[in-house]
């Protein structure tokens, strides 16, 4: 008797737990063929709202705050980036007891510890008309300025611009080895009773956060290394000539061991025309602050000149090293091989 009523209790168990998983809400399942993007963890206990892979597509990163103008009905210029590659968007609905600053902070932190940095950061602060909102001026237009791609999901155009709690950050990793850099936004927004979606399961208060990871394509075709003679020649032609054969870290100026080549070109240069005197010249994108690219082109210069005269036998009065971060762009800053163009050293004649 005893082992029938077992047999019955299990029984039953089996067929509440049945019922509970064919009445599951569809929100609380991924979306159908979707998952998380290798190189991110999702935040424990979200969810897949809504996911989207494109081949190659183009993404503006902003870097300050978003402005509208009502004297001249347009929006102020505002600093960004535009990256292309391979691109993946994902929607996540978060769990009910996560807030915005938990989100952006959790991203942030598995991002950082495997070597992504923190371009920008900015929020509502928790008042979006108020000047605490380090993101724009008001009325979701943080949202709609800068994301210009998925504008056929209503989350995107009505739910998120609709916040008044929101936050966002922009990271990226340098590449390495011959890799693209790669790059990652978080937009995270707490839903408003105005602009909630109960069927996405889309509670107020509940989080919802947008997440993009662009894969930039390595420059399939380098600059050429200048030689020591072409070096002679543009010089003599418009009196100074761009390297790109000079390679640092990012946000760093210790000279890396594959400019040795392009060294010794500048070094030949220098033996071949004893009278020549050169100004060692750092530029860079317009990625960061300008007097920080001003200070970090001016120890990049300076490191080349310390290469020089310490290891190549080059006198100290023939070099003067000099950073003019990025006043002088060689292309625009808006595409990422605008911006490798950018980061050069220069020679030029000052005698």
């Amino acid at each position: 008797m005893k082992s029938s009523l077992n047999a019955l209790v299990l029984l039953s168990l089996a067929a509440a737990s049945l019922v509970s998983a064919q009445t599951l809400p569809e929100f609380e399942k991924d979306a159908q063929g979707s998952k998380d993007h290798p190189m991110l963890k999702r935040i424990e206990g979200s969810t897949i709202l809504r996911y989207t892979t494109k081949k190659f597509d183009g993404h503006q990163i902003p870097l300050e705050r978003v402005v509208f103008n009502y004297e001249t009905q347009k929006f102020n210029a505002w600093k960004k980036v535009v990256v292309e590659g391979a691109r993946t968007t994902i929607f996540y609905r978060q769990p009910k007891d996560a807030a915005t600053l938990e989100c952006i902070r959790g991203y942030q932190e598995e991002l950082k510890s495997n070597g992504f940095e923190v371009l920008f950061e900015g929020s509502s602060g928790g008042k979006p008309q108020d000047d605490g909102n380090t993101l724009d001026n008001g009325y979701g237009r943080f949202l709609k300025e800068v994301y210009q791609t998925e504008t056929d999901y209503a989350l995107q155009e009505y739910t998120l611009p609709g916040c008044e709690d929101f936050r966002y950050t922009a990271l990226k990793k340098a590449g390495e080895g011959g890799a693209g850099d790669v790059y990652v936004t978080i937009f995270a927004g707490a839903i408003t009773d105005s602009w909630k979606d109960l069927e996405k399961g889309l509670a107020p208060g509940t989080v919802a956060a947008r997440v993009d990871v662009i894969e930039t394509k390595a420059m399939q075709n380098r600059m050429v290394q200048v030689k020591a003679a072409e070096m002679e020649k543009q010089i003599s032609t418009t009196g100074r000539v761009a390297l790109y054969g000079i390679y640092f870290d990012t946000n760093k100026a210790t000279l890396k061991a594959e400019s040795d080549s392009t060294l010794q070109e500048v070094q030949k240069l220098l033996q071949d025309d004893v009278e020549l005197k050169l100004l060692v010249v750092g530029h860079t994108d317009n990625v960061g602050e300008f007097e920080f690219n001003r200070d970090l082109s001016n120890r990049r210069a300076a490191a080349v000149v310390e290469a020089l005269t310490g290891r190549f036998g080059i006198s100290k009065q023939r070099l003067f090293p000099f950073g003019s971060s990025f006043a002088s762009p060689a292309a625009p800053n808006t595409t990422e091989d605008g911006r490798a163009k950018n980061r050069r050293v220069e020679l030029v004649r000052w005698n």
